[in-house]
């Protein structure tokens, strides 16, 4: 079969994704032409689709790279029951599937509840799907589940960030490959764009559905108002607009150097990984975390907003720059300071060499309350 330019491009994306994760061909009958099923126990490459273009077209790419090297392809379909036809856009996209070539016996719809926490619908219904894709994946102990994010996606992930933090993680956007309760996820077309994935699917005849919360059937003429979720605003109408004003693609900037600063965060992490044990404990009896601050000082501010970040984080604790910043202070700045109070009732405070988090458990800070 004689492959569009952009077809090409997405099989290798894929298959430089596999390569990544060692997924290679299963015999070597998978590298000569003809065809040959993999076997029953061949790893698992599940893909996670919701009937839109990028998933679809993800499906496609995947069912394409596992034939040829000998590795089962799977679907999970998530129906969250939020918007009316769901589970028709559900069925939908579970045929399309079939029709690019993943075994109707591979294909998984899964029901869920979304219950709202307080977070918002939106995220409530992103938990929900995640949670389900991971119960899958371990029930099937899928090698690995492939996210149809693009490039388009990870510039909006670059600027929703941004809004809430100038930190290199946010510019950093998603990683190419992460884990969730032991599954792991790739993302293999972080850097195509949603115009490729639509040409893929054009060109394989795939007719996709659009979420109409995400507004594309709408004319870009057009703003999204506030009852629209804040990434499909940003998508509609921010970035086009950007993009005139700068006279720039944004998407191709914001994505490449999302990658440029993942790279650099990855090391910057190393380095951490390597500085924590010999400056941070952990007590889990008491819930607290001592650090070391005379040897915590002499290392550069990245690593060490980064462990006392880690610090908190194994503490479970919410937190902002602001409380990184303070506990710093205590580090590098002492100068008599009172012991720092910490959301969920947690304070910091310095104790000659160390700072000790922990618990508040006297009466002074029994009534610690959220600061920023």
């Amino acid at each position: 079969m004689v492959y569009s330019s952009r077809m090409r491009a997405g099989i290798g994306a894929v298959k430089r994704c596999f390569d990544s994760l060692s997924l290679s061909a299963q015999h070597t009958c998978f590298t000569q032409h003809g065809q040959h099923s993999p076997a029953p126990d061949a790893p698992l490459v599940l893909v996670a689709c919701s009937g839109g273009r990028d998933s679809l077209a993800l499906t496609a790419l995947a069912a394409i790279v596992c034939a040829s090297r000998g590795l089962r392809c799977g679907v999970v379909i998530v129906d969250h029951h939020i918007q009316a036809g769901s589970t028709q856009v559900a069925c939908e996209a579970a045929k399309n599937c079939v029709k690019v070539g993943v075994e109707a016996s591979n294909v998984t719809v899964v029901s869920v509840k979304v219950t709202d926490s307080g977070k918002g619908e939106e995220s409530a219904a992103r938990d929900a799907r995640y949670q389900a894709i991971i119960d899958v994946a371990k029930r099937e102990e899928a090698a690995v589940v492939l996210l149809a994010h693009t490039a388009n996606d990870q510039a909006e992930t670059v600027l929703i960030g941004l809004k809430d933090s100038a930190g290199l993680e946010a510019v950093a956007g998603m990683k190419t490959v992460t884990q969730r309760q032991n599954v792991r996820f790739a993302r293999p077309l972080i850097e195509l764009t949603r115009k490729d994935t639509t040409g893929i699917c054009e060109d394989l005849g795939i007719a996709w559905w659009d979420d109409p919360t995400n507004g594309d059937t709408l004319s870009q003429d057009l703003q999204l108002g506030d009852e629209y979720p804040l990434r499909s605003r940003i998508r509609h109408t921010l970035m086009p607009y950007i993009s005139r004003f700068l006279q720039a693609n944004m998407v191709t900037l914001l994505s490449r150097g999302a990658k440029l600063a993942q790279d650099d965060l990855d090391y910057i992490n190393t380095q951490v990984d390597t500085v924590l044990p010999n400056v941070m404990r952990v007590d889990e009896s008491s819930h607290s975390i001592t650090l070391e601050s005379e040897r915590l000082a002499q290392y550069h501010p990245a690593i060490r907003r980064r462990i006392i970040a880690r610090a908190l984080t194994a503490l479970s604790l919410r937190f902002s720059a602001s409380h990184i910043q303070a506990i710093d202070e205590l580090c590098v700045n002492w100068h008599g300071q009172k012991p720092l109070a910490l959301p969920d009732c947690y304070q910091a405070a310095r104790h000659h060499r160390n700072i000790v988090i922990r618990l508040c458990k006297d009466s002074e800070h029994a009534s610690c309350r959220y600061t920023r």
